[in-house]
């Protein structure tokens, strides 16, 4: 317990080797594992208001839930089944879509905590600190009216890429989605970020904006996935 302790106590070999990261990649990292939580957490809910599946006749027509290892991927990573469906299975994964996951694991590391480590910065730098409620207003009103709408899009754009769709794929699912996020995000963001501009420290506010944005990012997985839905029918047609 002893050495437990010494390894996760501030002053310990973990917390020094994770404040010794560069602070982008710090903020990838950080933001990856919780867009995965909030795509799992999307993927639970789904699951959860799915019809049941199992033994009734009426139920016969309803499709099972693939495993991950029946859906499809893209060719970069199909057949790449880099967890053995034993350990899903015993790790209560088995119906989950770990590719999926990854992906935005990938966009959280590649994307969201490298532009809002910096775009925050920005704000700082541009505003000054928000020793006022006026001054996190403004800061509010800025990433709102600029710093969301250009994720927002970047985010389509970047998860397309994941899934093999290019660009052109991210921005018809931006198009299919951006009001209900737009009208949502205007809900949720500007409360959320005043108390982020005027109680977090510089240092923490990308961790701020991951803890915040778990439901956030189940949110946007939940309006992926609707897209993608929608994109299908319109192929069918």
């Amino acid at each position: 317990r002893g050495q437990i302790r010494a390894v996760m106590s501030p002053h310990g070999a973990a917390s020094k080797a994770w404040h010794g990261l560069h602070p982008m990649l710090r903020a990838g990292l950080t933001s990856g594992t919780i867009m995965a939580g909030g795509d799992l957490l999307c993927q639970t809910i789904q699951m959860q208001y799915q019809p049941a599946v199992a033994g009734t006749a009426e139920n016969e027509k309803v499709e099972k839930p693939k495993k991950c290892e029946e859906r499809s991927a893209p060719a970069s990573t199909s057949g790449a089944h880099w967890m053995s469906a034993a350990v899903r299975e015993k790790l209560g994964l088995a119906d989950y879509d770990l590719v999926r996951t990854a992906r935005f694991f990938g966009v959280g590391l590649t994307l969201h905590g490298p532009f809002f480590n910096k775009t925050l910065g920005i704000l700082e730098k541009v505003v000054g600190p928000a020793t006022t409620v006026q001054a996190a207003a403004k800061k509010v009103a800025l990433g709102h009216f600029f710093l969301f709408p250009s994720y927002t899009a970047l985010f389509y754009g970047w998860l397309a890429v994941f899934e093999g769709k290019g660009l052109e794929g991210g921005m018809q699912k931006f198009t299919n989605t951006w009001w209900d996020i737009f009208v949502t995000g205007s809900a949720f963001w500007p409360a959320a970020n005043m108390v982020n501009f005027m109680y977090c420290p510089p240092m923490y506010r990308v961790l701020y904006l991951n803890v915040a944005g778990l439901y956030w990012n189940a949110f946007l997985s939940y309006q992926n996935v609707r897209a993608t839905a929608m994109e299908a029918i319109i192929k069918q047609e």
